[in-house]
C-alpha cells in the first residue's frame, strides 16, 4: 500500500514528465510543475532539491520503462530469432513519442548543461550494457565469435539504426520509418551482424 508521501512523489514526477516533454528542460519551470502536481513550490522542493534532480528522476523512470525491451535478450535460445524479436521491439521503442520528445530535449540542450550526460548514464548506457552482457554470454557459449562484447553491442545497435537515421534526426517517423518496414530492416541488420560475428560451424 502506497503512503501519502509516496503518492505525492509520484504525482510530482508525473507532472514533471508532462512539463519536461512538452517544454524541454531549459523552458520547464518548477512553478508550472508544482501547479500541475497540485501543490506549492515549497512542497516540491521538499521532495526534489533542484530542477536537475527532478529531471534526473523523470529520466530514470522513463529509462526504466523503456529498458523493458532488453528483457527479451535471453541467452541460449534461437539467436537469430532473439535478435529479430529484440530489434523490432527496440525500433518501436526508439520511435515512441516519449523517447522522441526526450531525445529532442537532449539534442536541444547541447553542451549548455549536463542533460546529455544525465540522459546517457540513465538511459542508453544501461541498455547498451545489458546488450553487451547478452553478447558476452553468447560468446562464452560459442554461438558468437570471441570479440569485445561492448563493440559487438554497438555494432548491432548501429545496424538497427542504419536505415532510420534520417527519421531520427528529422522526426519524420511515419514517412521515413513506417512501422511496416521495420521487420525487414531488422532482418537485414541481424543477417549482416551474424555474418560479422557468427561463429562458423565446425
Amino acid at each position: 500500500m502506497r503512503t501519502k508521501s509516496e503518492s505525492k512523489r509520484q504525482a510530482i514526477v508525473a507532472a514533471a514528465t508532462e512539463v519536461f516533454l512538452e517544454r524541454g528542460y531549459e523552458a520547464a519551470s518548477m512553478s508550472e510543475i508544482s501547479t500541475r502536481a497540485g501543490g506549492s513550490k515549497a512542497t516540491l522542493y521538499n521532495y526534489f532539491s533542484s530542477k536537475e534532480a527532478l529531471f534526473l528522476e523523470v529520466m530514470a523512470c522513463l529509462a526504466s520503462e523503456m529498458s523493458q525491451v532488453y528483457v527479451r535478450l535471453v541467452p541460449g535460445g534461437d539467436l537469430p530469432a532473439v535478435l529479430q524479436d529484440f530489434g523490432e521491439a527496440y525500433l518501436d521503442n526508439l520511435f515512441s513519442p516519449e523517447l522522441r520528445a526526450l531525445r529532442a530535449i537532449v539534442m536541444g540542450s547541447g553542451s549548455r548543461s549536463e542533460v546529455g550526460l544525465l540522459f546517457y548514464e540513465n538511459g542508453p548506457k544501461v541498455g547498451w550494457g545489458k546488450l553487451a552482457e547478452f553478447m558476452a554470454a553468447e560468446m562464452r557459449a560459442g554461438r558468437l565469435r570471441e570479440a569485445s562484447p561492448w563493440t559487438a553491442a554497438m555494432h548491432f545497435h548501429g545496424l538497427l539504426h542504419a536505415e532510420c537515421q534520417v527519421a531520427m534526426i528529422t522526426g519524420l517517423v511515419d514517412e521515413l520509418a513506417p512501422k511496416e518496414a521495420r521487420p525487414a530492416w531488422v532482418a537485414s541488420a541481424v543477417e549482416v551482424f551474424l555474418i560479422a560475428y557468427g561463429k562458423p560451424a565446425a
